[in-house]
C-alpha cells in the first residue's frame, strides 16, 4: 500500500460524527484503528505494542502486572509516523517520542557510545551521556526490564530500558533488546511529557478495526 492510499483510507475511515460530538474517554479506551488529536494534528493509531514490567536480572515477572502501552500513529495530513505510550502509575501518565536516535550520535565521556559503557553506567547506577551538546543523566530508579508484546507477533521478546533525564519534560531511553533478530527499528529514542489533557480521543477504535 502506497503512503498515499495508506493516508487516504485512514482519513476516510475517521467518522466526522465522532469529531463533532468526541467521546467523553482518556487514551487508554484507544485501539488499534482509534484517532486522536495533538499538537494541532490528527492520527490514526495504527498498531498497538505492550509492554510488561519484569525484573531486571532474569526476566521473571513482578508480583504485580504493571503495563506500558505503545501506540503507533499515523499523521493524517502528513503521513508521517509517530509514537505515543502511556501508563498509569497512580495518574495516568503520557509521552510522545520526538527523535529517534542512534548509539552512534550519543557520546559518553567525551567519545562515541559503546555498548561497553552502558554495561559501566548501568554497574555504578550512575552516568552521563550527550547528544548534540546536551547532557541526559542516568536514571537508576526509573530503569526497567520488560516483556514486550508486538501486536502482530505471537510471542513476547525481552528488553532492558535505560533511562537517562535531561532535565525538565526531556529525556533519553537506550533499549537494550534480548534477541537481536527480534529488536524493532530503534536503539534509542528521546520522548517528552504530555499532559494527558494535550491528547482528545476523536473515535476509539476496535481492536480487529484496520485501516
Amino acid at each position: 500500500m502506497t503512503e498515499y492510499r495508506q493516508r487516504f483510507d485512514a482519513i476516510r475511515g475517521l467518522s466526522m460524527h465522532s469529531v463533532g460530538d468526541r467521546p467523553k474517554v482518556d487514551i487508554t479506551a484507544v485501539k488499534q484503528g482509534g484517532y486522536i488529536e495533538f499538537g494541532g494534528n490528527s492520527f490514526q493509531v495504527v498498531k498497538l505494542n505492550r509492554y510488561l514490567e519484569v525484573k531486571w536480572e532474569d526476566f521473571s515477572k513482578l508480583k504485580k502486572d504493571y503495563w506500558v502501552t505503545e501506540l503507533l500513529l499515523l499523521n493524517l495530513l502528513t503521513g508521517e509516523s509517530a509514537t505515543i505510550e502511556w501508563e498509569v502509575d497512580d495518574e495516568l501518565e503520557l509521552s510522545v517520542t520526538i527523535q529517534r536516535v542512534s548509539l552512534s550520535d550519543l557520546s559518553f565521556r567525551g567519545k562515541r557510545l559503546k555498548y561497553s559503557d552502558l554495561e559501566e553506567i548501568a554497574e555504578e547506577e550512575e552516568g552521563v551521556v550527550s547528544i548534540d551538546g546536551i547532557k541526559f543523566h542516568y536514571e537508576e530508579d526509573d530503569t526497567w526490564a520488560a516483556l514486550y508484546y508486538d501486536e502482530n507477533a505471537s510471542d513476547h521478546s525481552q528488553v532492558r530500558m535505560m533511562e537517562f533525564s535531561g532535565g525538565g519534560n526531556k529525556s533519553l531511553t537506550v533499549e537494550l533488546w534480548e534477541d537481536e533478530g527480534a529488536k524493532p527499528d530503534k536503539e534509542a529514542f528521546l520522548s517528552e511529557v504530555l499532559k494527558p489533557s494535550a491528547v482528545k480521543v476523536l473515535q476509539a477504535g476496535i481492536a480487529s478495526e484496520v485501516s
